[in-house]
């Protein structure tokens, strides 16, 4: 771990400000409310973007847990309200779900340094984390898929298509989180 003597002041404000934001309650409780509004559009909330973006904005307790609540609102949602079925095939694919957005954001917030210093860095780790989770989400996915899908095919097609939404997803948190992280950022620098 580094402390804030070995980085440069212009980097010490990104950090200062990314770590204010982080430790505010406001974030983790939008990132929540945004997540299980997002049961209204989709049957599966996109889980991959709410944690790979999750982990690179929170802490990895908040985030861990952000991502955990997000998921058990969708389970809810959907063995409560669209009638899944109450099936050992169905409880394990959402055990599946969840365990892969858990692995998802504890990966993307390991949040190496260049992350932590400059927009540039912040960026290219909120993509990198973003295309990791999604690989690392899917793979799980279609390791267990045979075995659960009851005859379904999952083509390539499909895949792009959750790809498409997941980064949708994904570059909506990191505007709306950019649009905070600025407005602290411009507050650190002028204190």
């Amino acid at each position: 771990m580094f402390t804030y003597s070995d980085i440069q002041p212009e980097k010490h404000s990104f950090l200062q400000a990314w770590r204010s934001l982080a430790e505010s309650r406001f974030l983790p409780l939008a990132l929540l409310a945004v997540g299980s509004a997002s049961n209204v559009v989709y049957a599966h909330t996109p889980l991959v973007a709410f944690a790979a973006m999750s982990g690179v904005i929170l802490p990895r307790r908040r985030a861990i847990l952000v991502v955990l609540l997000i998921w058990l609102v969708n389970q809810g949602v959907g063995f409560g309200l669209r009638d899944y079925p109450l099936t050992a095939v169905a409880f394990t694919w959402g055990t599946l779900m969840g365990l892969g957005a858990l692995l998802v954001a504890a990966v993307a917030s390991w949040r190496p340094r260049f992350s932590q210093l400059t927009w540039a860095g912040h960026f290219l780790w909120a993509a990198i984390s973003v295309l990791a989770g999604f690989v690392l989400y899917q793979g799980l996915i279609l390791l267990a898929f045979p075995w659960l899908s009851g005859g379904h095919a999952m083509g390539w097609d499909i895949v792009a298509k959750l790809f498409l939404k997941q980064l949708t997803w994904a570059t909506a948190i990191a505007a709306g989180h950019s649009l905070l992280l600025r407005r602290a950022l411009i507050y650190f620098q002028n204190q």
